[in-house]
């Protein structure tokens, strides 16, 4: 394939070699290459993984490097020439995969609103379809014989015909990090009334749209077994895998930042990408007793769960225990956000370089949310940092975790606050919460773990499958694009 050809119009080619730069050696045994290369096909580049999407993108595509050629492509934000990825990393391909990035123009045009308002694909979805990716997509399939094209959600399903119409005929697999319509009804019903009529609308589109497309799917992936019998209810003998969220137990546990060379061969102690002016990254004051609680706080479920918290929990734990501080960590806080800074041992971050710092000076995490579907990586990474975890059990729904071993969950405020002040006072309690948790992140949710699954669910497909892949394994680098 040629290296520019299909990144016409598109930004750079780029490398996937972080995908493996931080790779832990294989502690499942050593993995069986795929008949073909995989094309990961997302709605977002995976870099810097900052969102819990970016953050399964980028850890299931890595996984899938270990066995087959994989061509991620996504769209990046903005107008940009280069995306920050590219910046970062330069445009030289690494041979166990690349990435293609797909300018994306934020702010919906008045063509779309009218197509969202009178037409069956709902406004979201056709945000993410444009001219520009469909070229690119078409024409990478026309290069390349993927033997899997791995879609992941549904804002992408009006590319299925393009993918469907590709001459190597790939194994069509949609992965659901969420239930959008359900996503979609749950902020309905806490959403202020200017948007509701808009949500529920949405909602209720985003819903038909899931029906229509279930079956169009070879097979399906979700992160929770709730998501899986949400499906199987739409269409019962789809084949639906639960490949759950993961955590890098081994990056969490070293919760100082390591030094790590970049591409110039100079030390740095992280190659994220910079934080933009107007959200520069936090410096991490002296140790203190934190709470902590990091996601996207662009994210209405996010919002939702720090409001919640800072106005019904806070003001209970902060008249006991005015050492303590809770911190929200995390990207673009919204103006909402930004305001429960002015609350007594509140702080707000904005968007930080690494969040380990954080975990470091805390004495638990909090999640509490009331909006939201898939499942936790904010749980999984605080879990693997050695940091007690209270949540919901919204919060917590999906994870394999018993409540009282592993995990606190609290239904009220009431309940929030005494657990947050039995784990300050009870060491012992704190202690044994931080051992359960690690021990199941290690069995469970270490990443290498859910690869090892995922391309179990890969190997069963293809061999029960009439798709014509029936060439003897090749190796990596017969697997590379030519």
């Amino acid at each position: 394939m040629a290296h520019n050809s299909a990144a016409q119009g598109a930004n750079p080619q780029i490398p996937i070699s972080h995908f493996l730069a931080a790779q832990p050696p294989d502690r499942f045994g050593t993995r069986l290459p795929l008949p073909g290369p995989v094309l990961y096909f997302a709605p977002k580049e995976c870099w810097p993984p900052s969102t819990g999407a970016q953050l399964r993108n980028f850890y299931l595509s890595r996984e899938l490097s270990l066995s087959a050629h994989v061509t991620y492509l996504g769209f990046a934000d903005g107008k940009k020439e280069m995306s920050d990825t590219a910046k970062i990393y330069g445009p030289a391909l690494n041979k166990h995969g690349r990435l293609i990035t797909v300018p994306l123009e934020r702010g919906y045009t008045p063509l779309k609103i009218m197509k969202g308002a009178v037409g069956r694909t709902p406004l979201p979805v056709l945000n993410y379809t444009t001219r520009q990716m469909t070229e690119v997509l078409e024409q990478l399939l026309q290069e390349q014989d993927f033997a899997i094209v791995q879609v992941e959600g549904i804002h992408l399903a009006d590319y299925l015909p393009i993918i469907r119409a590709a001459r190597s005929k790939p194994l069509v697999v949609c992965d659901w990090h969420n239930v959008e319509s359900e996503l979609m009804w749950r902020y309905s019903e806490h959403a202020p009334v200017a948007r509701r009529i808009y949500a529920r609308t949405t909602a209720k589109r985003m819903e038909q749209m899931e029906h229509r497309i279930i079956r169009e799917f070879d097979a399906h992936l979700v992160c929770t077994e709730r998501d899986r019998q949400h499906l199987l209810q739409i269409a019962p003998k789809a084949p639906v895998f639960v490949i759950e969220n993961g955590v890098n137990v081994e990056y969490f546990s070293n919760k100082r930042p390591p030094i790590a060379p970049n591409l110039n061969g100079n030390a740095n102690s992280n190659q994220a990408a910079p934080a933009s002016q107007d959200e520069q990254a936090a410096t991490v004051s002296p140790p203190k007793n934190r709470l902590v609680f990091s996601g996207s706080m662009d994210y209405h479920a996010n919002i939702d769960a720090v409001t919640y918290f800072a106005r019904e929990v806070w003001p209970s734990v902060w008249a006991k225990r005015t050492d303590l501080i809770f911190t929200i960590v995390g990207r673009s806080p919204s103006e909402e956000v930004q305001a429960l800074a002015s609350i007594p041992g509140i702080e707000v971050t904005g968007r930080v370089q690494d969040v380990r710092p954080f975990y470091r000076e805390a004495i638990a995490a909090v999640v509490p949310l009331r909006i939201g579907g898939g499942s936790r990586l904010k749980i999984l990474e605080a879990m693997a940092a050695g940091l007690p975890v209270v949540s919901t059990k919204l919060g917590a729904e999906g994870l394999a975790i018993t409540s009282g071993e592993d995990i606190i969950i609290a239904t009220t405020a009431e309940d929030f606050s005494h657990a947050i002040l039995e784990i300050c006072d009870n060491e012992a309690r704190r202690q044994k919460l931080v051992e359960n948790a690690r021990r199941l992140m290690l069995a469970r949710y270490d990443w290498p773990a859910i690869g090892a699954m995922l391309l179990d669910v890969y190997f069963g497909l293809l061999n029960r499958s009439s798709i014509p892949h029936e060439s003897p394994p090749p190796d990596l680098e017969a697997a590379a694009p030519r």
